[in-house]
Formats: C-alpha cells, structure tokens, sequence
C-alpha cells in the first residue's frame, strides 16, 4: 500500500519514469543488497536520463531541419571537396556556439552546404542548444510583413534560439526594407548567439546583394567579425555523388 501511494505522488509530480523504476526496483533480482543511495540514485538517473532524451527530440524537432538524419560522422572527405577533418571534429564539440561565435559555409550550388550546417545543427541539440533553421527568402517572408503580434512572435523565434542557421543566405539582391531587418536580426544576435551561413557567395560578394551603403557595412562587419569559415569545394554535387554510392 505505502509503495502504491508513493508512487501516485510521484506521478502527481510528474516523476513518471522515476515511478517505474521505484516499481521495478521490487522486482530487480539484487535490489535488497543494494544501500538506500543507490536505489535512490537509479531512480533519479533514470527520471534525468529520460529527460535528456525528451529534450533531445523536442530540440531536433523545433529545429525544422530539412535533414534531420544528417551527422557528422558521416560527412564525406572526398579529396576534391578539401574539407579539413580536423576542423570539422572540432566544430562538432559546440565550444563555438558556447563562445556565440558565427560559422559561414559556402560552396557552389549542390556542394552540400545544407546538409552540413544540418549535422553541425544536430549536433548542437545533442549538445542541448536551441536551434532554428530557416531558409532567407522564408525569413524574410516571416519579417516583412505589417510589424504586429504575428510578426513579433515570428522575430523572437529568429531572435532567441541558441543557434540561427540561415540557408540560401543572399542568392538574391535585397530590397532596402528587407537590408533594413537583416541588420536589425543580425545586431540582436550579434555576441550573445551564434550563426551560420550558407552562401553560394564569400563576403566580399555581399555587399552588391545587401546594398552598397553603410547597412551592408555593419551586416558584413557583425557577421565575419570572429567567424569560422569552411569553404565546400568538388567537382561534382552532393547528389551526383550519393547516386553512385547507392548503384554500388
């Protein structure tokens, strides 16, 4: 009776796999040599461990990836693609996110820019960070709009996460308005989170995209200031590559 009503109260306290494994502690063959501490910390292990999973998923799910499998140790260092493995490992560890710095990845169209900053983005929720990833013609979908609830809820999403990743960064010319918001996106981020950016383009081709004033000026400066650059290179896409590895 006593085990029954200390196990309602722990799921009243939402402490439901903690329960369980009370439960399960009088059916454990061993559990009546085990000390008190014990029993109690295999019970708290298993409440925190099952948390952290939950956590897990529910980050990777915010997250939107459009490659959510994507890993890092599965990243191809094909000799053509001179990715620096070293590099890469070391990106994986978040220490980067933890020190709110930027990462840009560029790369041709098909290089697998996407797919990486998808990997580093699941390895960051592994790590426990928040991430958002959102491609720019949709960003700017979501914040140029008339500047009311909707869009205020819109602009902390983009705001608040831990980690930004903005795909398809400037493939376009912006129009002042849309220039005007990247600046005020990238100044709300910049030193307290990181970013990261694919581009078909290295920084000295922004400028033309993001307009030749004193806005692409700060953009530019917030972002490259402290940055981790990779650039993806390859004689032949992502897709192409992986076709012939599933004919194998």
């Amino acid at each position: 009776m006593a085990i029954e009503s200390t196990m309602d109260k722990l799921y009243e306290m939402r402490l439901a796999v903690m329960a369980r494994a009370y439960r399960d502690q009088e059916e454990i063959p061993g559990t009546a040599d085990m000390s008190f501490d014990e029993r109690v910390a295999t019970m708290v292990d298993a409440e925190w461990d099952a948390r952290r999973s939950n956590k897990r998923t529910r980050l990777l799910r915010s997250a939107d990836f459009p490659a959510n499998d994507a890993n890092v140790a599965d990243v191809r260092y094909d000799d053509d693609r001179k990715l620096d493995r070293s590099k890469i490992l070391e990106l994986s560890n978040c220490t980067w996110v933890r020190e709110k710095r930027n990462l840009m990845i560029t790369g041709s169209t098909g290089a697998g820019k996407t797919w990486l900053a998808c990997a580093l983005g699941v390895a960051a929720c592994n790590a426990f960070y928040s991430v958002r990833y959102v491609r720019l013609p949709q960003m700017m979908d979501d914040l140029m709009v008339t500047k009311d609830e909707e869009w205020l809820k819109a602009k902390k999403r983009y705001v608040k996460c831990e980690l930004l990743i903005i795909d398809d960064w400037l493939l376009e010319p912006l129009q002042p308005k849309e220039s005007r918001e990247v600046l005020e996106m990238i100044e709300a981020r910049y030193r307290m989170r990181s970013l990261i950016l694919c581009s078909q383009f290295s920084p000295a081709g922004w400028h033309a995209k993001l307009g030749e004033g004193g806005i692409a000026d700060a953009v530019i400066d917030r972002i490259v200031y402290n940055s981790h650059v990779i650039h993806v290179e390859g004689d032949e896409s992502m897709r192409k590559r992986m076709s012939g590895l599933e004919k194998q």
